[in-house]
């Protein structure tokens, strides 16, 4: 991803021989995969400048379609390790979500099930009910792509307001495109239950059932670390360094993962690797 992308840029820039591992048979994470939705498409921008900032760097090799197994990475004899294998979604123990979400019996997707079958959604959905359960930057994104193709679209967030931790430039455009698009915002309501077609909410101490067409539980993202503790025991006694960056520590903004990434030149200067 692009937190990874610059640690192992940086690196290599400063001369350290890099090794940059993906289990994808692409660079650029999350970002790349949001990049897919038609509104969203300038944000690949940023993963493509990194992604041809990576392959001018002759002492950076680069491994797809690669799993960083802990034999793997102790054959590259490393002095540092940078850990940034990034988030994945959030799914609470919610009745029936783990049974529904992404299931081909189920009108019920996740965000990467909605970008996975982004093709198969018709131009016009005028008629046709959305409902999108979340209320941040990604269940907002959910939204602008369906409210524009003229969809009957709700949003369903816990707390008071929508978007509470957008930035206010993009805050007041996605207002204006809510109110424009005549969306139903649903906030101080939890989702209860999970079916096929359909979510049980809770709004006003009492329960509603919300029907849909087509059903998006957008419910944020958590970070994604399976590697770290063998990482940890494995390189223990071996005076090597372990870092975890990005959305592996905590799901936050694109700019902040990266800027953990550039930090690995403090890592290197306290190490005395740098002169």
């Amino acid at each position: 991803g692009t937190a990874g992308l610059e640690a192992a840029c940086t690196a290599a820039e400063v001369g350290c021989m890099t090794f940059l591992i993906e289990k994808e048979d692409h660079l650029g994470g999350l970002s790349v995969e949001i990049s897919k939705i038609p509104e969203k498409k300038r944000l690949r921008d940023f993963p493509d400048y990194l992604i041809r900032r990576a392959s001018k760097l002759k002492n950076l090799i680069t491994f797809t379609n690669t799993e960083a197994t802990i034999p793997f990475v102790q054959a590259l004899k490393p002095d540092v390790i940078v850990n940034a294998t990034g988030s994945t979604p959030l799914l609470p123990p919610i009745t029936g979500l783990r049974e529904n979400i992404d299931r081909p019996q189920s009108g019920v997707k996740g965000i990467l099930g909605m970008i996975n079958n982004i093709d198969n959604y018709p131009m016009d959905m005028e008629g046709k009910k959305v409902v999108v359960v979340g209320g941040g930057a990604v269940g907002l994104d959910v939204v602008e792509f369906f409210s524009n193709r003229k969809a009957d679209v709700s949003i369903v967030e816990m707390l008071p307001v929508v978007g509470k931790d957008l930035d206010i430039v993009t805050k007041v455009g996605t207002y204006a495109l809510l109110e424009k698009n005549h969306v139903n915002i649903l906030t101080s309501t939890a989702l209860q239950e999970v079916h096929p077609d359909h979510f049980i909410v809770k709004r006003n101490d009492q329960n509603e059932q919300l029907d849909f067409d087509y059903g998006f539980v957008c419910l944020g993202m958590r970070s994604y670390s399976p590697l770290m503790k063998d990482l940890t025991e494995s390189f223990e006694d071996k005076n090597v360094e372990i870092v975890n960056i990005g959305d592996s520590v905590r799901a936050r903004r694109i700019i902040d993962g990266t800027a953990e990434g550039r930090n690995i030149l403090n890592t290197l200067k306290t190490k005395g690797y740098l002169e």
